[in-house]
């Protein structure tokens, strides 16, 4: 994210100078990639900070680390009573607010030079001052905005709907893309004018002759919006706000804040729709100063509490007669009200860690462990992995380190059965919401790539968790190790069978398992993924030959072998 400094300075009146604004993001809030004379780069990756990808939310937050003011107000939009504009959506669980104005009486022209300098500093071309308008709007409030020319729309209707299997579509960057039916598309009523939350259509592109705009302000399901991008590699600087998540007050201050730039151009609204529910949800956590300061390791006092979270726009409740809430008897304790642009703070362990920062990391000591640590119970499994690690790498094996996920590429090759594996709650993608319940599928994964880097003889091995539903249906993890072989035979499995008993020659003990075991494989996978005389059932484990099906999907031609087993140290 690039923050224009001289657009920033109008949004917040900072007290300190821009050198020491710089110098306490790092420490308080986020890593700084680039600094220039005109603008700051954000580091944002890895970051679920929504807020900071817009100018607002930076402004807040600079002016909360800096004990300055924003210097805008959070008014309410009022919109005119007009005509509306026809609007259908088939599905509100992908598509809960959609907002269009018909925006008349507009000529295309290039920006002013003050627009354009805010685009250029903030990393964006200038196109015209029709579209600048969205893309500026979206830069200061975070809320992506589209304009379509309304003279290209049928009927002057929207429809937001899935693609239809086999339908195309011709996006802005004059590629025509394939769609499937998982697409969300925003459609007329007789053909599909954009990709919704990622790429306008050419069909309904503003040009010279443009008069007349449809503009749009719209909160699409990120999880549909992420797959269809990463399908058709169209990430942009919209697309990254969706998967951040929006916020339905910033959405209406921006759809307001885009029509009045265009009523400044001399264009007159003429009608405007807006569905779906419009109000955010309210969020309230209780803290209390006990565990705000045990979990920080450094006594605060109230007033410091209070103060940091003000500052950062949290509302604390107090009694009628006036006195902050105490619901402990060591300490202060407050009802929280989450600011509304803030979607990362969830639980009471998120508040606590916005004092923390607010309090400077740097100014925590450092303190000597208590002598009384507890023990691990399994404390020796690391030393045995490390000695198995030693002897498969003895014998010829280069060990290999995947992530705890199945990628979504295994997910689509291997079909594993959905409903055995754990999803995550709050994957930062989709490429991370499902942990891996066996780790051979990632290791067919790797001998895929290395395939295509030109080798063929392969033989890896990774030791690494794998997580699964145990006997009472809850979420478990263990240590798995999983060998995979391609040595350009006919008959691999007979090499990973003497790999096999030297690995059980090793001072491991090897976990026992059940059949049907759902944690190594489940029996009614078997058949689809390994070639069916090729699949031997161990008491700890299996060993198999992977299915041809299933490799011919991630490229590989020769046979694989796979070796998956659990692990324990010895009682």
């Amino acid at each position: 994210m690039k923050v224009s400094i001289s657009w920033l300075k109008e949004l917040v009146d900072l007290k300190v100078p821009v050198e020491e604004l710089i110098r306490l993001f790092p420490l308080r809030t986020i890593g700084l990639k680039e600094v220039s004379d005109s603008y700051i780069e954000l580091d944002m990756k890895g970051y679920n900070r929504a807020d900071l990808l817009s100018l607002r939310g930076i402004a807040f937050e600079s002016a909360a680390i800096t004990d300055s003011k924003v210097s805008f107000t959070e008014e309410e939009p009022v919109f005119p009573e007009t005509e509306t504009v026809n609007v259908e959506i088939t599905d509100e669980t992908l598509c809960p607010v959609y907002c269009v104005a018909k925006i008349e009486n507009l000529k295309v022209e290039n920006s002013n030079e003050t627009w354009v300098k805010k685009l250029n500093d903030s990393g964006i071309r200038s196109v015209n001052n029709i579209a600048d308008v969205t893309n500026l709007v979206m830069v200061e409030y975070g809320q992506p905005l589209h304009a379509f020319d309304a003279d290209t729309v049928e009927d002057e209707t929207i429809v937001v709907r899935t693609a239809k299997a086999g339908e195309k579509l011709i996006t802005l960057d004059n590629k025509e893309r394939d769609l499937t039916e998982e697409d969300l598309l925003i459609a007329d009523p007789k053909k599909a004018i954009g990709l919704a939350g990622v790429m306008g259509g050419k069909n309904t592109e503003v040009s010279d002759s443009t008069s007349t705009i449809l503009l749009e302000a719209a909160i699409f399901d990120p999880k549909t919006l992420r797959k269809t991008a990463t399908k058709l590699g169209l990430i942009s600087e919209a697309s990254k706000r969706f998967y951040h998540g929006l916020t339905k007050k910033r959405l209406l201050q921006a759809f307001s804040a885009a029509i009045k730039m265009y009523e400044s151009l001399g264009g007159k609204v003429t009608a405007i729709t807006l569905t779906g529910n419009l109000k955010d949800e309210v969020k309230t956590i209780k803290i209390n100063q006990q565990k705000i300061n045990s979990l920080i390791g450094v006594d605060i006092s109230e007033e410091q509490i209070k103060s940091s979270l003000e500052k950062l726009g949290f509302v604390l409740s107090k009694h009628p007669g006036g006195e902050e809430m105490r619901l402990h008897p060591r300490g202060g304790a407050w009802k929280t009200t989450v600011p509304y642009w803030r979607l990362d703070i969830n639980i009471e362990e998120d508040v606590i860690e916005e004092i923390a920062r607010m309090y400077g990391y740097e100014k925590i000591p450092a303190k000597q462990l208590s002598p009384n640590i507890p023990t691990h119970p399994q404390t020796d499994i690391f030393g045995l992995i490390e000695r198995l690690k030693k002897a498969l790498s003895g014998l010829g094996l280069t060990e290999v380190q995947t992530y705890s996920y199945y990628s979504t590429q295994i997910m689509s090759n291997v079909k594993l059965q959905m409903s055995n594996l754990i999803k995550i709650a709050n994957p930062i993608s989709s490429e991370t919401e499902y942990l891996r319940e066996n780790n051979w599928p990632n290791l067919v994964e790797v001998a895929a790539k290395n395939v295509r880097q030109g080798f063929d003889d392969i033989a890896i091995f990774e030791i690494g968790k794998i997580y699964y539903r145990n006997e009472k249906e809850e979420a478990d993890e263990k240590y798995s190790l999983s060998i995979a072989l391609m040595n350009n035979t006919d008959n691999p499995i007979a090499e990973l069978s003497v790999i096999l008993n030297k690995v059980k020659d090793l001072s491991i003990h090897l976990r026992p398992t059940s059949v049907g075991d759902s944690s190594l494989i489940a029996q009614n996978d078997i058949s689809t993924l390994f070639h069916p005389n090729r699949f031997i059932k161990l008491s700890d484990g299996f060993l198999a030959e992977v299915h041809k099906r299933v490799t011919d999907k991630f490229g590989i031609s020769q046979r694989v072998a796979i070796l998956e087993i659990g692990i324990i140290s010895k009682a």
